[in-house]
């Protein structure tokens, strides 16, 4: 599991009940696991005594291989997994897109999913499963239907229910447009997912973008219902109420967000579309406007 954050270590820690895996991620959150376990509390409350490292260890040959990292960090992760890449099965569970292509070009065997679990990271060894989610994985290079229900199974073997899909680019289209109408204005608002739902006039919002979004995703050519994904964003929400979107933890921390690979990946494709997306191009300026003071600040302190 490379790129053990909120979600990897979610999808690590339970897998790790019944087999054997390893985490790799940052070092304090490592030391923390290798101590004293994973604590996950909330819909899921268990100990989790993964493996864990800083770095891939030597001799690994695993049949899995998760990546989990922020999408901005792909390339790189996939230089320090290019010794699985003829052997081990890719799987990508990240935010935006982009994330599939990226790793094909280096590993032979890719399966693409999509994950509604909402899970924070509440700080080193420890994560909260705030909401229960969908789980969608599907072939993107050269994985075969057995290998796929393979790993439907081991995820069910766990308690993570996830369903098999042949038009996965349709699905990793409507999680963007999911975390494109929850993610930025979570962030912005400063509110977990549930305000956003509670609030007239964040649901207002959410609702717009959300209509933006699926019309750029319908002229990429994913199969996607208006009315289904707004009813689809609102549960999500509902469903993940008590959690913090990552994008709010990210800015929270002062760290570089995914908005570049969500609600940039939306706005780019409505500029080749011609496709008016004023709600999502603001809300993706508003993002990076924060990113970029965050960037400022640090420099006026290293400097002082």
């Amino acid at each position: 599991m490379f790129g053990a954050g909120a979600i990897g270590s979610f999808f690590g820690g339970l897998l790790s009940q019944r087999h054997d895996v390893t985490l790799i991620g940052r070092a304090e959150h490592i030391s923390a696991v290798k101590s004293h376990g994973l604590r996950v509390s909330g819909k899921t409350s268990i100990i989790a005594k993964p493996h864990a490292a800083m770095r891939v260890p030597q001799g690994a040959k695993p049949d899995f291989v998760f990546v989990t990292t922020k999408s901005y960090d792909t390339a790189n992760t996939m230089i320090a997994l290019r010794a699985f890449a003829d052997r081990a099965i890719f799987v990508t569970l990240q935010n935006g897109l982009g994330n599939a292509e990226t790793i094909a070009r280096t590993a032979r065997r890719v399966v693409a999913g999509t994950t509604a679990h909402g899970v924070t990271f509440v700080g080193p060894g420890e994560i909260r499963h705030a909401g229960v989610g969908e789980t969608m994985i599907g072939a993107w290079s050269r994985v075969s239907e057995s290998d796929l229900v393979r790993l439907r199974d081991l995820l069910a073997d766990v308690g993570i229910v996830a369903s098999v899909t042949s038009d996965i680019r349709t699905e990793l289209w409507s999680k963007l447009v999911v975390n494109a109408s929850i993610n930025p204005i979570a962030a912005l608002a400063e509110v977990p997912n549930g305000r956003i739902v509670r609030d007239k006039g964040l649901l207002g919002v959410l609702e717009a973008v959300c209509r933006e979004a699926t019309a750029v995703a319908k002229a990429e050519g994913a199969r996607v219902d208006e009315e289904e994904l707004r009813h689809r964003t609102i549960l999500v929400a509902k469903r993940t109420a008590a959690n913090r979107a990552s994008m709010l933890q990210d800015l929270d921390r002062h760290h570089r967000t995914e908005i570049d690979a969500i609600t940039g990946s939306i706005v780019r494709a409505a500029e080749r579309h011609r496709i008016s997306v004023p709600l999502n191009a603001s809300l993706y300026a508003l993002v990076r406007a924060r990113e970029a003071a965050f960037r400022v600040t640090s420099g006026a302190n290293v400097r002082d």
